[in-house]
């Protein structure tokens, strides 16, 4: 990417409010929240459910993933799709019933649900770190907004993900390679995204939710460059989305500035789609969800993925 191109982004993710993380009024998740029944609880008719806890990076919280493997038998020639989903505890909190029934019809996908072993919906530091990368040469990064955790260890996780979950995925259920997906929100659609860029042979499908896209001055930006300079050897979607109200509100802003904040960052996504979406067999989808924030993207975008994973046709709002 040039530089008057790359100018123009990181101009445009500033304007946009994009280089840190959406603020309160855009409707960020409630970290003291609890998980409280799930339905790996309750149990669900076409589905089992397991969970296992791994060992975290030395001194940080452990992971724990929860498996969710469709009840069928035999399985699927190649396999079952599987959709790995960051932010694990949350996810499988806000899992619904009705979206796993209405895959019937396709190839339920196995869900694998990575998240943390504690009892809240999000663990704030521990995905701050896991899910942002560092600067080439740098072992760690600090956010100006939160100075007090630390980020940059997304590289190591992407790791620990193949090297010790995805062996354990194997192991407990047949999954086809090629329809191996990545999904995350937030910090996670930044990992996503980054994932994909540095390895993009880790997944076949990718969905980054409402990514933070100017994480440590724009890293991200360096990534999207190392992938166009070495694109991936086969075709590669990612279906890309966000909120088109995701807006950071500060108390001086009139109605004016915060149309034109929201028409800049619907602006700023768009324009990464297309850089994206310009690198060689990356098919890059994208949508906006109408009058939705920052948080509420998050349900609004996984009964979407479970469609797309299993095979049926996305909503025609993507394009």
């Amino acid at each position: 990417m040039d530089l008057q191109r790359r100018r123009l982004s990181q101009g445009l993710l500033a304007a946009a409010g994009l280089l840190v993380l959406p603020g309160p009024a855009a409707a960020r998740p409630d970290m003291t929240r609890t998980m409280g029944t799930t339905v790996a609880d309750t149990g669900l008719a076409g589905y089992r459910f397991e969970s296992r806890v791994f060992a975290g990076a030395e001194g940080r919280r452990r992971h724990r993933v929860w498996l969710a493997i469709p009840d069928r038998t035999p399985p699927p020639p190649a396999g079952f799709p599987a959709l790995y989903l960051l932010d694990g505890n949350a996810v499988l909190s806000r899992l619904r019933p009705e979206w796993l029934t209405a895959l019937d019809e396709a190839t339920p996908p196995v869900l694998v649900m990575i998240g943390y072993d504690t009892d809240l919906l999000f663990d704030g530091e521990a995905r701050h770190y896991d899910y942002t990368p560092a600067p080439e040469g740098q072992a760690s990064v600090r956010d100006a907004r939160r100075p007090q955790r630390e980020g940059g260890g997304a590289a190591a996780f992407i790791e620990r993900i193949e090297s010790t979950i995805t062996p354990w995925v194997a192991s407990r259920t047949q999954v086809d390679a090629n329809r191996k997906a990545l999904w995350g929100h937030s910090f996670g659609g930044l990992f996503t995204l980054f994932t994909l860029c540095t390895r993009p042979q880790a997944f076949g499908i990718y969905m980054p939710v409402s990514p933070s896209l100017g994480w440590a001055d724009n890293l991200l930006r360096q990534s999207l460059d190392h992938l166009a300079a070495r694109p991936p050897e086969r075709n590669i979607p990612v279906w890309l989305c966000r909120g088109d109200n995701e807006v950071r509100v500060t108390a001086e802003m009139n109605a004016d500035q915060l149309r034109q904040r929201k028409q800049q960052g619907n602006a700023a996504f768009n324009h990464f789609a297309d850089d994206l979406d310009r690198i060689p067999r990356v098919e890059a989808h994208r949508r906006l969800y109408p009058g939705l924030g920052h948080g509420d993207t998050f349900s609004a975008a996984l009964p979407e993925a479970l469609r797309i994973v299993a095979g049926l046709a996305p909503d025609p709002a993507w394009s």
